[in-house]
């Protein structure tokens, strides 16, 4: 009988519809009866946690083969697709948001927001993985030019959340959030990271409220420059010193807590508002001319900037670091992609270093001929603040108008738009399939036993 399970989900595999540009309609009655049939065999499988090692197999046979065929569909309907959801491109919509109204309209054609639910309740081992038709999906919509070109501008507009904060922000010059703070200090807007809990590391949570603070440092026009620094930390290792970013919140991972989109809103959200600015909503998402709203930012790293706080490095304008502090880069010693590291990483350290930082975790201290390929200022602790108040005076005497103009320039330079968009469709489908890798479980299972000893 467990036998046959497998058998039935092969069976199920080899008779997936072929899909035609020209067919839409066809295609999707023929997908939803292929998925429907699909369902009536998964349906025979225990619940995740009660399944044994054969019936663990055929559940992830099961995933992999609906990611697939999902993309498939996405790969030749896609732009058609998109256009519907998007009123004919005349509205942006975020990246979950649009993937739940694919599965909302189309049954079946993408994880519901309830099948993403149920498995955020599972450890990241026994999800059923759902999360991984939501990458394959969206690395065929970014490979569509025109559409991953609107996608990503829909990523880089105001979130709604922002504007109630921006218009407390100007009243107060401050806002808070339980792991980010923003506050004005004349024409300087100071982003402290504040997550002490995590030392600082990144969860969905962190990264939806540095969000909105980047986009309330954009749209005030008060404001000529941010600082990213971390804040002094109460952990007892780290008591009374300040952290800048202990990259990617691991135990939520473990735990199942961070979900897939975390990543892609990482990247398309947050990170491309710092590196590439904040498009208004007058409807424009050509990227020449580039009409985003860009500011300057200088990064402050105390003590280390490990993974995602190391990738903050390559998009700041530019980087002050305490003597003792420290680089890595250790994703894919865990099993993952490094965010845009590997396309960033080289220009700065050369690819041999970045090889080694990638695939080795290579440690670079500050005070060191590679640290100072990744940083501006090397000072002691005792001098931050000095340096800090003389780097914002140096940059902003004669305004920032001329630097905003050579970042856009620089940037047109290195990475082109569509070079961004062709990496996230690789880095899309890569980083869920890394996600639920058996051996990136492993790694995980390993470093929470290690952890907890």
């Amino acid at each position: 009988m467990k036998s046959r399970l497998l058998a039935d989900v092969e069976e199920w595999k080899n008779a997936a519809p072929l899909f035609c540009s020209q067919q839409f309609s066809d295609d999707i009655r023929q997908f939803t009866q292929w998925y429907t049939d699909g369902q009536d065999c998964f349906g025979c499988l225990p619940k995740p946690g009660e399944r044994n090692d054969i019936e663990r197999n055929t559940a992830h046979h099961y995933r992999d083969v609906l990611a697939e065929i999902r993309s498939q569909f996405f790969a030749v309907h896609g732009m058609e697709l998109y256009a519907a959801m998007t009123n004919q491109w005349h509205e942006f919509m975020r990246v979950d948001d649009l993937m739940y109204q694919f599965a909302e309209k189309f049954p079946g054609l993408a994880p519901t927001k309830l099948d993403i639910q149920r498995d955020h309740s599972h450890l990241l081992a026994e999800k059923q993985g759902h999360e991984l038709s939501q990458g394959l999906i969206l690395a065929e919509l970014l490979a569509i030019p025109r559409v991953g070109n609107h996608l990503m501008a829909a990523m880089r507009r105001p979130k709604n959340d922002s504007y109630p904060y921006l218009l407390e922000f100007q009243n107060k010059g401050k806002i808070e959030f339980d792991t980010i703070k923003l506050i004005k200090n004349n024409n300087i807007a100071y982003l402290t990271l504040s997550n002490h809990s995590y030392l600082n590391a990144e969860d969905d949570e962190f990264n939806d409220a540095m969000e909105i603070a980047v986009d309330v440092a954009l749209l005030d026009p008060t404001i000529e420059m941010g600082v990213i620094r971390g804040d002094v930390m109460t952990h007892k290792k780290y008591e009374g010193m300040r952290v800048f970013c202990s990259g990617v919140n691991l135990t939520k991972l473990y735990q199942g807590q961070l979900p897939y989109l975390f990543y892609v809103k990482r990247e398309l959200g947050m990170m491309s508002k710092l590196y590439r600015g904040l498009l208004n909503n007058n409807g424009t998402w050509n990227e020449a001319p580039d009409r985003a709203i860009e500011k300057p930012w200088i990064s402050v790293v105390d003590t280390h900037a490990i993974g995602g706080g190391c990738q903050m490095l390559l998009v700041s304008d530019y980087v002050i670091a305490e003597s003792d502090s420290y680089f890595t880069i250790p994703a894919r010693s865990e099993g993952f992609i490094p965010g845009l590291a590997n396309l960033r990483l080289p220009r700065y350290v050369g690819q041999r270093l970045a090889n080694r930082m990638i695939y080795r975790n290579h440690k670079i201290l500050a005070n060191s001929i590679e640290g100072r390929l990744l940083v501006d200022d090397v000072v002691d602790s005792s001098a931050m603040n000095k340096i800090i108040d003389h780097i914002i005076h140096e940059m902003t005497e004669t305004g920032v108008h001329g630097m905003i103009s050579n970042r856009k320039a620089f940037r047109h330079a290195v990475e082109p738009l569509d070079i961004f968009r062709r990496y996230m469709a690789t880095f899309c489908r890569e980083q869920a399939k890394c996600m639920y890798d058996d051996e990136v479980i492993r790694h995980l299972e390993n470093f929470w036993v290690r952890r907890c000893k």
